[in-house]
């Protein structure tokens, strides 16, 4: 499980927003991704940033969450949040029937009126012994 916080756009990566997906897809690594907006002078004007509208799909393919922050006070509840969920999580596997390599959709359906399941939105059949150890 990885916690991303930011504050604005993404300026600077060397990785691309795909090959970071892709890598936690095959590494099965859930997201939670937690974007502050924020507010500067950019020597002309205020300018208002937003996170990179990339980590919400992120988050969500992973089966984490996504939140976005106006204010730095909403910051307390938001990791009490994500903590909370965290220890609240179930696992649910299966066995697919090709090991193929490929990327294959997965969706999960909550019967109970008023639940949501966060859960990856697919997987990597990979082959036996071509997964990273964990």
């Amino acid at each position: 499980m990885v916690v991303v916080f930011t504050d604005g756009d993404d300026t600077a990566s060397k990785v691309g927003m795909g090959d970071a997906l892709e890598r936690a897809r095959i590494e099965d690594v859930m997201v939670y991704a937690i974007g502050l907006q924020s507010e500067y002078f950019n020597g002309q004007q205020r300018v208002r940033s937003r996170p990179d509208r990339g980590l919400k799909k992120l988050a969500e393919e992973t089966g984490g969450g996504y939140f976005e922050l106006k204010k730095t006070d909403e910051l307390g509840p938001t990791f009490t949040r994500v903590a909370q969920e965290l220890h609240s999580q179930y696992v649910l596997g299966f066995s697919p029937q090709a090991l193929d390599g490929k990327v294959h959709k997965v969706e999960t359906k909550v019967k109970k009126p008023g639940m949501t399941a966060r859960a990856r939105k697919s997987y990597v059949a990979a082959p036996a012994g071509t997964q990273t150890e964990k």
